[in-house]
């Protein structure tokens, strides 16, 4: 499958071509059921936003400009938040340089250090791909499609921060509050029981309304040990894939009609997307 065969025309049917192409077991093409080894991951970020591409194009420009304006804010507004936990842990972490929290207050300043360089990049590239989007993505017909790696950065990049915030903010807990270990453990027991909570309610979110685009994520975003205990199992993960290729499928086949009514998905029709749909369908 080549990206580049899979631009332009009424439909973009680029993204359509690259979602249903890894999404579905192609032995369902001819008519039969699929196994594993049918549907490998992509194992990339860039799936999370192909279902983007299946919406009319009037909502999809709306949308990838608020994607990447929530980005930019995020990341812009955030940074007050990562300032205070650099406080917060720097005056024992820059102290006397003795005692046993020597090697945590280092750590804890490199963590820091990587954190705030990663969330000015997170709010300075979002704002560009922001102004960007505004300025181009009504004119450039696969714009969302074009976009795709931009927003996989960015989501790379939020995801480090989220996890390099959490393991600085225990680090800081641990710098401050030893060696007074009773305050010390029950703090950090209870902030991470509350992010453990929190990854909980977001991961069985996306596994219920997005499972395609959870099963075509990268290897080590889905093996985490917290992923592991709040997943369903890997076949239900799959099963719910495989429904919600469908339901894209199905609505990729409405909009063109609806854009083309003389467009038909039989064999032989549909030119290159009505290709592309039988050779991923359900």
């Amino acid at each position: 499958f080549d990206e580049a065969d899979c631009h332009g025309g009424p439909f973009s049917s680029g993204e359509l071509g690259q979602l249903s192409l890894h999404c579905a077991p192609a032995a369902a093409a001819g008519g039969g059921g699929g196994d594993d080894d049918d549907m490998p991951s992509m194992g990339k970020f860039n799936p999370s936003f192909y279902a983007l591409a299946l919406e009319p194009m009037d909502v999809r420009n709306e949308r990838i400009i608020m994607l990447f304006e929530a980005y930019a804010i995020f990341g812009a507004l955030f940074m007050g938040a990562v300032w205070i936990l650099f406080e917060y842990g720097s005056p024992n972490g820059y102290g006397d340089g003795e005692g046993s929290n020597l090697v945590a207050r280092r750590i804890f300043g490199f963590a820091m250090a990587v954190l705030l360089g990663v969330n000015g990049l997170l709010a300075l590239f979002g704002a560009l791909m922001w102004i960007v989007s505004i300025n181009l993505n009504s004119s450039h017909q696969d714009f969302v499609f074009e976009s795709r790696k931009a927003l996989s950065y960015l989501d790379l990049l939020l995801a480090t921060t989220v996890k390099l915030f959490i393991f600085g903010l225990l680090l800081g807990i641990y710098s401050n509050l030893s060696p007074y270990w009773p305050e010390t453990i029950v703090a950090m027991v209870i902030v991470f029981a509350i992010y453990l909570k929190g990854i909980q309610i977001v991961w069985n979110q996306l596994m219920l309304t997005a499972p395609l685009e959870c099963y075509h994520l990268t290897r080590w975003s889905k093996n985490t040990l917290l992923n592991f205990f709040f997943r369903p199992s890997n076949e239900k993960v799959k099963e719910n894939a495989r429904l919600r290729a469908r339901e894209l499928k199905e609505r990729a086949y409405r909009e063109r009609r609806r854009i083309d009514p003389e467009f038909r998905a039989s064999e032989g029709g549909g030119g290159s997307v009505g290709v592309l749909l039988r050779t991923g369908a359900v």
